[in-house]
Order: structure tokens, then C-alpha cells, then sequence
């Protein structure tokens, strides 16, 4: 169950400079007298300052298409706009070092797709099930050891998505779980001596080997890189409990398989309405490892703590601010970072779930459905990708819209919204 903190957030004010003084006279001065500056030097200066004037126009343009282009702040379609508050994180946003993202190819309204299991036939059914082909597929390796991590199923096999005509999104650890069956109140301590491993450099290596797995991969060398997801929760092993370290430790993989791979689009991912586990840190966006090493700014979220009943409580969560951000906060962020964002996951979360048990879960929910559809329209310039999580299982979120349908309700807003 997420955790609310209470921790604010901090901002920093960013102050101007003055320029030196008596920088008239002197340009005068160099440029040989008076006359000269006029005739001369004047109308240089003039056409360079069209120039400037020109571009600057150019560069904050909102401009359509598959480019992601156009990194302005609308409101979503069911709340207001998200306030520089709400999007700011404890350091200034850095101009971005990496060229900006291109999102998931689509022949949509915007890119979208399907984290349905482990085979094509999956998510071929759930295509069909919609109407409408998959862009993404939102894949996972197996945790247990850095082989599996480093070469893993993935595009084994047409039926392990070797043939998939879109794109591969594929989520990685920081580095292997602990042996099955280790308590949950070891995690902390697993994640705190890997981290320090990680932070100097000694998984810089595999890194490299995932760089040069996906360059061997037919048309795969620009995959969605899912590293650390879910950071912010307390059921990974790589839990953020230090968000300085984590940070550092993410920096160092992502550079890492980028020096081999640059093409590959690095998607930092959140959980929604969720603080960092410390909760004398609080805010996930301390952990924001810097904009020189990410390409698309992520958030899973899920129709549970809190659910959402009506549209006014869709926006409600949506607008959350840190330290339990919701989606809305979240575009927000990744907007004044000129970033891209995604949403690995999401889905609808039924009533008999271990949240519907707890009475946090909004079970088949049309509304919560209509509303990410209304959010994905409003935003869709600078969605790189987003995929249903469509889940049956048990001990899970209880999400399934086909095969087998557990929410039918759901599910038919769905099919009217997505075909």
C-alpha cells in the first residue's frame, strides 16, 4: 500500500545577472569610434538579434505530429493545469543534454499498447479484443541473476516478440533480486549494498552488455529502457531508500549502456500517489537521476489508493502533489523538464484485489477508463507511449478488460474509447 509523506517540497529561486556596466562605451570604443559603430556595427547587430528572436519563436511553437514536439503546458482534460509547484522537484531543471525523444510510432491518436504477459499471442488477443494494433509491448527480464538480466527472453522466438512490428519497452532491475523467499525486511539492506556497488561503477559493465544486446536485436536499438522502475515503493529491491544513491546509481547504468547503445530511449518511471520509502526523504522527484540520462519521464498508476468513482476524484488524485504524486503532477514534471512521459502501467483495479479488499480500489470502473482516455487525448504530443496492464492473476491487481474479461463495464468503455 503506498505511503503518504508529509515532507514539502523545496524550491530554489533563480536570479538574473546584471550585465557589466559601461559594455556600451567599451563596444564603441573596439569597434573604432562612433561613425563606425553606426554604420557598421549597428545593423550586425540588429540582424542577429532577428535571428535570435526568430528561433527563440521557433523553439516554443507547439508543433503537431509523431516528434513530440511542442513541450507546452495545457491542462489536462479534467483539471486544471498543473502549477510550477506541482511540477518543480528540488533542483532547477537542466537544459537537456540528450536530443529530445521521439515517441512510440503510431497510426493513432496517440501511442498505446498492452503489458499482458509473456507471449505475441497475448497480446495479439488483446489487440483484437480492442480493435486497434499494439504499438508497445511492455516486457520485463527475469530477475534472478545478471545472465537473465543481461541476455534475456526477449525476442527469443516469434512468439517472444522477435517479430513484433512495434516498439519493445522493456523494464530492467538495477541489478538481481535476492533468493526467493528472502523477507521483505531484508530488502533495505539488499538494496543499500548493491546501491553502494552500483554507485562505484561495478555494474557499469552489464549495463554495457544490455547496450550491445539490443544493438543485436533486429530494429530494437531505440527501445523504451524501464531502469529501477518503481523506485519509490518498498517492493523492489532496488528501493530508493537513499534517493541520493539511487540517483547516482541509475546515472551510472544509464551512461553506461548509452556509450553503447545512444539510440535507446531511457524511461524513468514513478509510482503514483507514493513517497520514497525513507519517509524523511518523501519526495520521489529527489531521485530524478538528471536530464543528461533520461529521455522519457514515467508514472504507473492504477485505479486504487484512491480509487476513482467520479471525475471530480479523477482529478482530485490525478493533481496530487508530491511527495504522492499523481498523473497529472507527474506530465507536469516531466514538461518543465522538456521531457516526453509514459505510462507503463495502468489499469482499473478490481474488488476482489487485496486494495478492493481494503475498500481502495475502484473495481470496474467506466469512468476511471474514459478519464485516462480524455488525459492520453489532452496530452498526446508529449505521450510517448502508455499500455493497459491487463492482469488476472490472483494475488494482483485483478485488471483484465479480455481473455478473460473481469471487468466488463470497463472493458466496454475501453473497446468504444481505444478502437
Amino acid at each position: 500500500m503506498p505511503q503518504r509523506g508529509t515532507q514539502e517540497r523545496t524550491r530554489e529561486a533563480r536570479s538574473g545577472q546584471q550585465p557589466p556596466s559601461g559594455w556600451y562605451d567599451r563596444l564603441v570604443e573596439l569597434s573604432g569610434g562612433p561613425e563606425r559603430f553606426r554604420g557598421r556595427v549597428l545593423p550586425g547587430v540588429a540582424l542577429a538579434l532577428v535571428a535570435v528572436l526568430g528561433l527563440t519563436a521557433w523553439a516554443v511553437t507547439t508543433r503537431s505530429g509523431s516528434n513530440g514536439g511542442g513541450f507546452v503546458a495545457v491542462a489536462p482534460a479534467t483539471t486544471s493545469a498543473p502549477t510550477e509547484d506541482a511540477a518543480a522537484g528540488p533542483d532547477q531543471a537542466a537544459a537537456p543534454t540528450r536530443a529530445k525523444a521521439r515517441p512510440a510510432a503510431t497510426t493513432g491518436a496517440w501511442p498505446t499498447g498492452v503489458n499482458s504477459g509473456d507471449t505475441i499471442t497475448d497480446a495479439n488477443a488483446f489487440a483484437r479484443f480492442r480493435g486497434r494494433p499494439n504499438d508497445v509491448v511492455v516486457l520485463f527480464t527475469a530477475r534472478d541473476s545478471w545472465s537473465s538480466i543481461t541476455d534475456p527472453w526477449i525476442g527469443k522466438s516469434p512468439e517472444k516478440f522477435a517479430n513484433f512490428p512495434g516498439t519493445w519497452s522493456i523494464s530492467y532491475p538495477l541489478f538481481p533480486d535476492p533468493a526467493v523467499g528472502t523477507p521483505k525486511s531484508q530488502l533495505p539492506q539488499w538494496s543499500a549494498d548493491h546501491m553502494a556497488a552500483c554507485v562505484q561503477h561495478q555494474y557499469d559493465g552489464y549495463f554495457r552488455q544490455i547496450g550491445a544486446w539490443l544493438n543485436s536485436q533486429p530494429n530494437r536499438a531505440n527501445s523504451f529502457v524501464r531502469i529501477g522502475w518503481e523506485f519509490n515503493g518498498d517492493w523492489f529491491s532496488w528501493q530508493a531508500t537513499d534517493p541520493d544513491t539511487y540517483k547516482q546509481c541509475f546515472h551510472n547504468e544509464a551512461a553506461a549502456l548509452l556509450s553503447v547503445d545512444p539510440h535507446a530511449r531511457i524511461d524513468w518511471t514513478v509510482n503514483a500517489h507514493t513517497t520514497l520509502p525513507n519517509s524523511t526523504h518523501g519526495d520521489p522527484f529527489r531521485a530524478y537521476p538528471g536530464d543528461d540520462v533520461v529521455d522519457v519521464i514515467g508514472v504507473d498508476t492504477y485505479d486504487q489508493y484512491p480509487p476513482s468513482p467520479t471525475v471530480s476524484a479523477f482529478d482530485e488524485q490525478c493533481g496530487m502533489p508530491s511527495p504522492t504524486p499523481g498523473l497529472c503532477t507527474v506530465i507536469a514534471f516531466a514538461s518543465k523538464h522538456r521531457k516526453l512521459f509514459s505510462v507503463p502501467e495502468w489499469g482499473v483495479v478490481g474488488k476482489d484485489s487485496g486494495a478492493g479488499r481494503a475498500g481502495a480500489a475502484g473495481g470496474d470502473n467506466p469512468t476511471y477508463i474514459a478519464q485516462m482516455a480524455a488525459t492520453f487525448r489532452q496530452y498526446n504530443s508529449m505521450l510517448a507511449y502508455e499500455a493497459y496492464y491487463n492482469n488476472s492473476e490472483p494475488n494482483n491487481v485483478r485488471s483484465s478488460l479480455a481473455n478473460p474479461q473481469l471487468q466488463p463495464r470497463a472493458a466496454r468503455a475501453y473497446q468504444s474509447l481505444w478502437n
